[in-house]
């Protein structure tokens, strides 16, 4: 019998992941929603916070149109929050390469991302894991009262080395 993977276990790992990094500009990791699977009226995913009081989020959704994206070497700034959240988790993922996990991708969405980049742009990670269950983390934001700079504060942050799921 095959063990299918649910959300709640792909958002465990992500969490850890998040959790581990140590990267500064991170106060908080949180889980939030009840649904086992994307699309649910209740969507799951982890909550992230910042020190400028912001807020990214990585769900579980279904979003027809993924375009995959290659992962960039540097971080989209902090007043990319979406953009930020998705490149930080699949350099987590590259690093880690979580057992349960077969592959993730980097994705933009259509019609989600600024005006002139919709579709373009970071918007989530699809990851399959070793199950052949594949699921989209959908990344979100909310600004805090504090406006994030446009250029990264923190441009010496590595993922550690030893970073593991």
């Amino acid at each position: 019998m095959t063990r299918v993977v649910h959300l709640a276990q792909v958002l465990d790992v992500i969490e850890a992941l998040v959790a581990a990094s140590g990267h500064p500009e991170i106060t908080a990791v949180e889980r939030y929603g009840n649904d086992l699977v994307a699309g649910g009226p209740s969507p799951a995913g982890i909550r992230v916070r910042y020190r400028t009081g912001a807020e990214a989020y990585l769900w579980g959704a279904i979003w027809p149109g993924e375009n995959a994206l290659p992962t960039p070497e540097q971080l989209p700034p902090p007043s990319r929050r979406v953009d930020r959240i998705a490149v930080f988790t699949a350099w987590l993922l590259d690093a880690a390469r979580p057992a349960g996990f077969r592959s993730w991708q980097l994705v933009a969405l259509p019609e989600l991302g600024p005006t002139d980049e919709r579709g373009k742009v970071p918007s989530g990670v699809r990851i399959d894991c070793a199950d052949g269950t594949s699921l989209l983390l959908r990344a979100t934001a909310a600004g805090g009262p504090e406006q994030d700079p446009d250029v990264d504060p923190y441009p010496e942050y590595r993922v550690p080395a030893s970073l593991g799921a």
